[in-house]
């Protein structure tokens, strides 16, 4: 129950410590295709960080296995350059091939066209969304006022770690950032008024603006990957915490749930923007709710464990935080077939919490609290390929809350 009240309350919870921003994926037990990059040279400091983060970003997503023989899909040609990095490379597989030529002004932009040649070569071998051009958000805590509060600020990174860039510098509580569909901006709650209010972020101005500061709680704004317009909130201003969606065009506020005697949160689409999961307390302990935006029909989802939270909604189905006689897992439900299609993405006695989907639809971002410290770690949520994980550390700070980008 502790969890769910915080998560109402808005007030981040976890502790972690971190140093030197790194992620590293590591996929075991799918299938891959053999990838060769034996010879795609990189010249120059700049040519050589092309080089090296294109083979990162293939590693990272889990399709292929590297090779220094013949491989399924092999990488050529040359990156060069110290100021001015020129690209030319060609990519093949077995009846199929495409070039990639590319100037890059400096190693910052030539990372950039590493990581669109990475989602472009995963698309084309195997059909599915790359990860290299996504992002993270998440939620740095730095210490503890006098009264308790936490100092926290908001911050987006590369997905691989690189470009950590502060959003927020008020240094208040923070919790549930999500993205807008198109990338551009991040939807959270902040203490930043002594209360809690929700506010969207422009990644590339930091501009900050509020949008949502109801009489009571206003929190859980997620918008929708159909209608970005549309946004889904937890809202107290009526009685208790019930869910509502926003029409940010009209500011004109729907509601879908009505319990008079228990209260909702965390509210997060599924992928076609018809249906909402929720968190619901209303049969006495936090479960997961599906409500269908059209009829405002509800109908429960968990039936097993103490406290189910935190979900999230992607194309294999709804990732959230569980209790069941253990720490926080990380589990995965199909919504449509219920409880008995339950797996458990994380081992027992480990705690985990705050799953996000990536876009590929395949690997999920988590925050894991190990004793007093906690990091960002990264899980491969593919058939039999859960394990291993990886933390994201850095900016000696503790990392909370992630939110993957599309």
């Amino acid at each position: 129950m502790k969890r769910f009240i915080g998560i109402l309350l808005a007030v981040a919870a976890g502790v972690a410590q971190a140093a030197g921003p790194v992620i590293d994926v590591n996929v075991s037990g799918v299938s891959r295709q053999s990838l060769t990059m034996a010879e795609a040279r990189g010249e120059g400091s700049a040519g050589q960080a092309f080089v090296a983060t294109l083979r990162n970003d293939l590693l990272r997503c889990g399709w292929y296995r590297l090779t220094e023989g013949q491989g399924q899909v092999k990488v050529a040609g040359t990156a060069a350059g110290a100021d001015g990095v020129s690209q030319n490379l060609t990519v093949g597989w077995p009846g199929k091939r495409f070039g990639w030529a590319r100037t890059a002004q400096d190693a910052a932009q030539a990372r950039r066209h590493a990581h669109e040649l990475a989602d472009a070569i995963v698309k084309a071998t195997t059909g599915e969304e790359g990860i290299a051009r996504s992002r993270f958000a998440m939620v740095a805590k730095t210490g503890v006022r006098r009264d308790g509060q936490a100092i926290e600020d908001l911050y987006v990174c590369d997905y691989d770690g690189h470009n950590l860039t502060r959003i927020t510098t008020d240094g208040a509580p923070i919790v549930g950032p999500r993205w807008s569909p198109d990338g551009r901006s991040v939807y959270f709650t902040s203490y930043r008024l002594g209360y809690p209010a929700v506010f969207v972020a422009d990644v590339a101005s930091r501009r900050v603006t509020k949008l949502a500061s109801f009489r009571g709680l206003s929190t859980g704004a997620v918008p929708s990957p159909a209608d970005p317009s549309k946004v889904a909130l937890i809202l107290s201003h009526q009685g208790n915490p019930e869910l509502y969606v926003m029409d940010t065009r009209t500011r004109a506020l729907t509601r879908l749930t009505e319990t008079k005697l228990a209260a909702e949160a965390s509210p997060a689409w599924s992928p076609d923007g018809t249906r909402i999961c929720y968190v619901s307390d209303r049969s006495g302990s936090p479960q997961l709710y599906v409500v269908d935006v059209a009829t405002r029909q509800s109908r429960r989802l968990t039936l097993r464990g103490g406290e189910n939270v935190q979900p999230d909604w992607g194309p294999r189905g709804i990732v959230f935080a569980t209790k069941r006689g253990a720490p926080y897992r990380i589990a995965l439900i199909d919504p449509d077939r219920g409880e008995g299609s339950t797996r458990f993405l994380t081992p027992l006695n480990e705690q985990f919490e705050s799953p996000s989907w990536a876009p590929d639809g395949r690997h999920v971002v988590t925050s894991r609290t190990q004793g007093r410290r906690a990091s960002i770690w990264v899980l491969d949520a593919a058939e039999g390929g859960a394990e291993p994980y990886s933390p994201f550390s850095g900016g000696g700070a503790d990392w909370l809350n992630p939110a993957w980008s599309n």
